[in-house]
């Protein structure tokens, strides 16, 4: 990466990152975002490029912004969460030289820089895994959280194939510098079988990084059934995870992007 990256100030948060696309990112950090917030924490999200976004009343709009937003009841604009959005759905970087269009970085900055001013902890959502481009292929995933300088939580599968690439997932990070506090296993049967049941023991023992939680299968988390079984088990995770117990209320905490 030779890009010349605008100025960013330091801020406590968590880069949330992918073993692969749809592997449930968003609603883990929803569930971060608001769990945090209810603990008294003054938590907020940021996502800062989405592509596939539809289009509403002549604008595209950002679905997981959006999404986290109602979950955790954030009140800024989409905008602002998402500052870069794009119609394809493709990865960012492909998306947008389909389009014609130019990822601004300066957007993404201004947006972070802002973000900043108004909460003590960030949790950022990438785009799918850490090699998927986001600026031609010039600015990777990766490269987004080296800027940031936020550590990595990666959310992978929990069944059969979720080693392998929560392994290289966490190679890579570790190739590029990046720190990796832990890895969330979303979408977790009621009754696991034998791959999900060994899983977890086998990535730590390949990565020598803590498993922080494992996210139960949700049905629906729109109805409140769901969404408080879904928030019950994010508190937990806050609640044994190292990264996250010893922040107390008002916003201290350990994760900082120094």
């Amino acid at each position: 990466m030779n890009l010349n990256l605008p100025e960013i100030p330091k801020i406590r948060g968590i880069f949330i990152t992918g073993t692969d696309t749809d592997v449930g990112k968003t609603l883990v950090a929803a569930g971060l975002t608001a769990a945090l917030r209810q603990r008294g924490v003054k938590a907020g999200y940021f996502k800062p490029v989405q592509s596939g976004c539809p289009e509403e009343n002549g604008r595209l709009i950002p679905a997981d912004a959006r999404r986290v937003r109602d979950l955790a009841e954030l009140p800024e604009p989409l905008d602002l969460l998402t500052p870069v959005t794009l119609r394809l759905p493709l990865a960012p970087g492909v998306a947008a030289a389909r389009e014609g269009v130019k990822v601004d970085l300066e957007k993404v900055a201004a947006a972070f820089r802002e973000l900043s001013s108004r909460y003590d902890f960030l949790v950022v959502e990438g785009a799918g895994g850490l090699y998927v481009p986001l600026a031609d292929t010039n600015f990777l995933v990766l490269d987004l959280a080296r800027w940031l300088r936020l550590p990595l939580l990666v959310v992978a599968r929990a069944g059969l194939g979720t080693i392998n690439h929560t392994a290289l997932t966490v190679l890579a990070a570790r190739h590029a510098g990046l720190p990796v506090a832990g890895v969330i296993l979303n979408r977790c049967s009621a009754a696991p079988g034998l791959a999900e049941q060994t899983n977890p023991g086998v990535i730590e023992a390949l990565t020598r990084v803590p498993i922080l939680g494992k996210v139960p299968e949700v049905p629906d988390v729109e109805s409140p059934e769901g969404r408080n079984f879904f928030f019950t088990a994010m508190h937990d995770i806050c609640s044994h995870a190292d990264i996250f117990k010893n922040m107390q209320e008002g916003g201290a905490g350990v994760i900082s992007n120094q």
